[in-house]
């Protein structure tokens, strides 16, 4: 069972804290203006609020089939990827079942840093990619299974900012264990404290809030696909099939066609280099020697030189941006 400190202990924490504090102060003072200056940067950081950014529709397929709502929001308290290799950290929130006369559905809310739905806004095979690991991550975390076919809503968020704000309250970080997550706490404090006292001149980033170490990379030059990476593997027959995928026309603000998107679900693959992509003017060609083969032919020109794709071996699923000419 958990057991709370008690009073003295708490009294003899804060002391403690006063007492390193005062000695930074005087022994290190440039050091102590950063540390201050940090705390109040994250201390914000934690107290700004999420912010809808865009709301996408699915299905619940598995254990009873519902319509689903994910609300993706932008929030500063979700750490941006150190570098571009790594991993994209994400936030869940709750999963809330809605009973409105007769209709049932669910609601849920993931959220990402502001600076990664930015990059996600300006590129929408990436902002794909964002949406395909929030449904892995609601599969995960909540024992379900997903249709990974999707419809971006024009509104940002299905029901109120109030709601929103309450499912994500009850965010947990994949990294922790019941931990608390507040940056000022004061064991957290202590041990920056400790470190800045010894000698280091560096002010430490403190332990990342609400995070899912996701199996999302992006190098900066990628090729024509992208390789996501991932431990798993399928192992499957060599059978040649036509796999299952799904092509949609993106337009923009004014109702024009700017681009095709393909998704193709590509489960018994177990590497990129197993696939060849060709794209024309005309056409594409997906070829995975000895189990896939999928040839469509475009309903309108596209740009082959604007050809852009990423493959999830994590989800499995292949997805192309193809701009029109």
């Amino acid at each position: 069972m958990e057991t709370k400190p008690s009073g003295n202990a708490m009294l003899q924490q804060a002391n403690q804290l006063w007492d390193l504090l005062d000695g930074l102060s005087e022994d290190s003072p440039e050091v102590y203006q950063k540390f201050i200056q940090h705390q109040l940067q994250e201390g914000i950081k934690q107290f700004t609020p999420p912010d809808p950014h865009t709301c996408f529709l699915t299905r619940i397929l598995e254990p009873h089939e519902k319509l689903l709502y994910v609300n993706l929001c932008k929030w500063t308290r979700i750490p941006v990827p150190e570098s571009d290799c790594n991993p994209i950290p994400l936030g869940g929130g709750k999963l809330e079942e809605i009973v409105e006369g007769t209709d049932i559905y669910s609601v849920t809310d993931i959220a990402y840093n502001p600076d990664v739905l930015k990059r996600g806004s300006k590129d929408p095979a990436e902002m794909d990619q964002l949406v395909l690991l929030a449904i892995k991550y609601i599969e995960e975390q909540f024992r379900v299974r997903l249709s990974y076919s999707y419809t971006t809503l024009p509104a940002t968020l299905k029901g109120s900012i109030r709601k929103m704000k309450e499912r994500l309250t009850g965010i947990s970080a994949a990294t922790q264990s019941g931990e608390e997550i507040a940056t000022g706490s004061v064991d957290s404090l202590l041990k920056q404290l400790t470190r800045l006292s010894v000698g280091n001149t560096k002010c430490k980033e403190n332990p990342d809030p609400i995070q899912l170490l996701t199996d999302i990379s992006q190098p900066k030059k990628p090729g024509l696909i992208e390789e996501i990476s991932s431990t798993e593997r399928d192992s499957g027959g060599n059978q040649l099939a036509t796999p299952e995928y799904e092509m949609s026309l993106i337009k923009d603000e004014s109702g024009k066609p700017r681009a095709l998107q393909l998704s193709v679900e590509l489960p018994r693959l177990s590497s990129i280099v197993e696939c060849d992509l060709s794209v024309s003017e005309d056409d594409l060609v997906i070829d995975v020697p000895g189990i896939y083969k999928l040839e469509l032919n475009l309903q309108v020109a596209v740009n082959q030189d604007s050809v852009s794709a990423k493959f999830s071996k994590r989800t499995h699923i292949l997805s192309v941006m193809m701009a029109i000419k």
